[in-house]
C-alpha cells in the first residue's frame, strides 16, 4: 500500500517503522505506518482517511504500558507533537496537551507555582495516556485533578468531556481505545515551589528504592481488590521466573524486565504462567494493566 497521508501537511510518516525504538520495553516488531500528527487539523483529516480505508489504528504516548508484539502492527501507529505538546493556564486550570510528558508538566507546573500533581513525579507516559488510564499513585489519581478533557473521536469529531462523563476509575476510563485525547484540563492549587519541589523529591525516590530498572512497561498486572498484585506474585515464588529474556523483576514482583533480548512472545508467556500460579495458589485472578499493540 501506498502512503494515504502524503497529501496532509502537518504529519510525518514512517513506512516499516520498528516499534521497539518507541516502546520502554524495548521490543516490538514494524508497523506498517508510523503517523506524527503536529495539528488538529491533520489529526482529523488522517483519522478520516484511516476510518475510509478501514485500517486498524492505534495511539501511542511515551511508548509505556504497551507490549508491542513481534509481529508488529499492520496498520497506523499515531504519535502525537506539535500543539499537542504545549501547556496554559487559566488562574489555577492548567489546559495541557495530550502528549505533554509527565515529567515535563511536572516541571511547568512547578515553574508557575501550582501545586496537587506531585503524585505523578516518577510516573512515565504523556498525560492523555495517564488520564485514559487514571495514572496514580501514593493514594491519589488523576481523578483527583482532572476537571474535563478534550477528545477526537474516530470520525475526527472533537468532544469536551467533564470529569463525570470520562469516567475515571481505577486504571481505566470510558475514553474508548479508538479514541484520541488531544488535551486535559487539571485543577491545580497554588502553593510554595520549594514545598511542591519536596515532594516531587520525595516521591522519586520512593519510587527509586521501591521500582526496579531495566526494560519494563512498569506494573505489569492491575492491583485486585483488597491485593497487591506484585505481593501475590512474591508469595506464589515467582520473583526471578523467566521465559526467554523475560524474567520477574527480584525487587519488585509486579515487574517484568527484558533482560535485554525477549521478544514479545517471552513476555506474554511469563505471563500466562504467573496468573495461573497465582489462580492456583491463591485463587486470585490477575489481570494485565499493560495494554498489547498487534
Amino acid at each position: 500500500m501506498t502512503n494515504p497521508f502524503s497529501r496532509i501537511s502537518c504529519v510525518k510518516v514512517a513506512v516499516n517503522e520498528p516499534l521497539a525504538s518507541h516502546t520502554s520495553f524495548h521490543i516490538g516488531g514494524k508497523a506498517r505506518f508510523f503517523v506524527s500528527v503536529y495539528s488538529s487539523e491533520a489529526l482529523s483529516r488522517v483519522l478520516r482517511i484511516i476510518r475510509e480505508q478501514d485500517l486498524p489504528y492505534f495511539l501511542i504516548g511515551a511508548g509505556t504500558n504497551i507490549l508491542a508484539a513481534d509481529s508488529g502492527f499492520p496498520g497506523v501507529v499515531l504519535k502525537l507533537g506539535g500543539v499537542f505538546k504545549r501547556i496554559a493556564h487559566r488562574d489555577s486550570v492548567l489546559c495541557c496537551g495530550g502528549a505533554v510528558l509527565v515529567n515535563d508538566f511536572l516541571n511547568e507546573s512547578l515553574n508557575m507555582g501550582y501545586g496537587g500533581a506531585e503524585f505523578l513525579a516518577g510516573i512515565p507516559g504523556t498525560m492523555g495516556g495517564a488520564v485514559k488510564g487514571n495514572a496514580g499513585a501514593f493514594g491519589n489519581s488523576m481523578a483527583d485533578i482532572t476537571d474535563s478533557a478534550v477528545v477526537v473521536d474516530e470520525n475526527g469529531e472533537k468532544n469536551i468531556l467533564s470529569r463525570a462523563e470520562l469516567g475515571l476509575a481505577y486504571r481505566q476510563s470510558n475514553v474508548e481505545n479508538g479514541s484520541v485525547i488531544t488535551s486535559v484540563n487539571l485543577m491545580m492549587k497554588k502553593a510554595n515551589r520549594r514545598s511542591i519541589q519536596k515532594k516531587i523529591a520525595r516521591n522519586l525516590n520512593l519510587r527509586k528504592v521501591r521500582h526496579p530498572a531495566g526494560y519494563s512497561a512498569g506494573s505489569f498486572f492491575k492491583n485486585p481488590p483488597g491485593h497487591a498484585a506484585g505481593k501475590l506474585i512474591e508469595t506464589c515464588g515467582l520473583k526471578g521466573a523467566s521465559v526467554g529474556g523475560a524474567v520477574v523483576s527480584e525487587k519488585h514482583g509486579n515487574y517484568i524486565i527484558n533482560s535485554g533480548k525477549a521478544r514479545a512472545a517471552d513476555v506474554i508467556a511469563l505471563a500466562e504462567h504467573i496468573k495461573k500460579t497465582v489462580r492456583k495458589k491463591t485463587g486470585v485472578q490477575l489481570e494485565e494493566e499493560v495494554r498489547l499493540l498487534g
